[in-house]
């Protein structure tokens, strides 16, 4: 599960810090030389993110890394690479044109959408919209097999934040209500990876950074490193959540109890997620920041925050 919340504003690899190798052979997948790139906003991690430009006029988006710089970014790009290559057509992703993939680099070459993020006022229209294209994700388990792998085991270990938080002894850094109600989120969270079981293509892991809406209004999401099978509900509480947590006034219990996506999700299933994140969030915010990323951890806990807040809201 990518959990790296919102931008953390570090400074990105640009195109021209590529070696000449890597440039070269992205140069080949889109058959002429870059006259352009224009690096994207600061991110949580120092991957290249470029909109590039042939001489032709093919365009692309390319995302590069180092192991030697990065060797976890360096890994997550590599499983992009993999997920990307077996994404079926229905999924709202941008297609994968080539890439570079060596021991020491990963670029990875990509369909450029030409999209924004959701963003206010509009908020309420444009996440509905979200998860509309959510609720059309493809099915990938046939008789039994996906070529993903299951979303309840990968998220086993991740689930189990309030057990470690108890462990450590780590109690008086959890916000009150959680502290009071530690046996009852633990139990949650027990079940939490259970309830996610699906056949359907899930992100595992979706935030608002995740998305774009282009001119059309097309909704594409976007870094698919975690790609899993699982509940179709997944990717819209994630998406939800991240939204609460950077300050939406949506009421999002309203959309859960609305919207078709939902559906299918059993109210103590809802609930046993979000005591899984909150957990994770709220463990994983105990631990040192990374050096290029030294606001993660406050992001983190903002997550785990966030998802109690609405956990005590659901269950007052």
């Amino acid at each position: 599960m990518d959990s790296t919340p919102r931008s953390t504003s570090t400074r990105r690899t640009t195109w021209q810090d590529l070696p000449p190798r890597v440039r070269e052979d992205v140069e080949d997948v889109l058959g002429g030389e870059v006259v352009e790139a224009v690096s994207q906003a600061p991110g949580a991690s120092s991957v290249s993110a470029d909109r590039v430009r042939t001489a032709g006029g093919a365009r692309a988006f390319v995302k590069a890394v180092s192991r030697s710089h990065d060797a976890v970014a360096h890994d997550l790009l590599r499983r992009e690479l993999d997920v990307l290559g077996r994404l079926p057509d229905a999924a709202p992703a941008p297609r994968l044109l080539g890439a570079h993939d060596s021991d020491e680099w990963v670029a990875l070459v990509i369909e450029d959408v030409d999209g924004r993020r959701p963003t206010l006022p509009s908020e309420r229209r444009e996440l509905i919209a979200v998860l509309g294209a959510l609720f059309e994700q493809p099915v990938v388990r046939a008789h039994g097999a996906s070529p993903f792998p299951d979303a309840a085991p990968e998220l086993a270990h991740t689930f189990a934040g309030w057990s470690r938080l108890r462990a450590d002894d780590a109690l008086s850094t959890l916000p009150s209500w959680a502290a009071d109600h530690l046996d009852e989120l633990e139990a949650l969270a027990a079940g939490a990876a259970r309830a996610v079981h699906g056949d359907r293509l899930v992100h595992l892991g979706l935030r608002v950074d995740d998305v774009l809406i282009d001119a059309s209004a097309r909704v594409w999401v976007v870094d698919w490193c975690s790609a899993a099978t699982g509940a179709r509900w997944l990717d819209g509480l994630t998406l939800l959540l991240d939204a609460r947590a950077g300050g939406s006034t949506v009421d999002v219990d309203r959309i859960v109890s609305s919207h078709p996506l939902f559906r299918g999700a059993a109210r103590d299933d809802v609930d046993a997620f979000l005591a899984g994140l909150a957990g994770y969030f709220l463990d994983a915010a105990r631990q040192p920041a990374p050096l290029d990323q030294p606001t993660l951890r406050a992001l983190q806990r903002n997550q785990g925050v966030a998802a109690i807040e609405w956990l005590e809201q659901r269950r007052a």
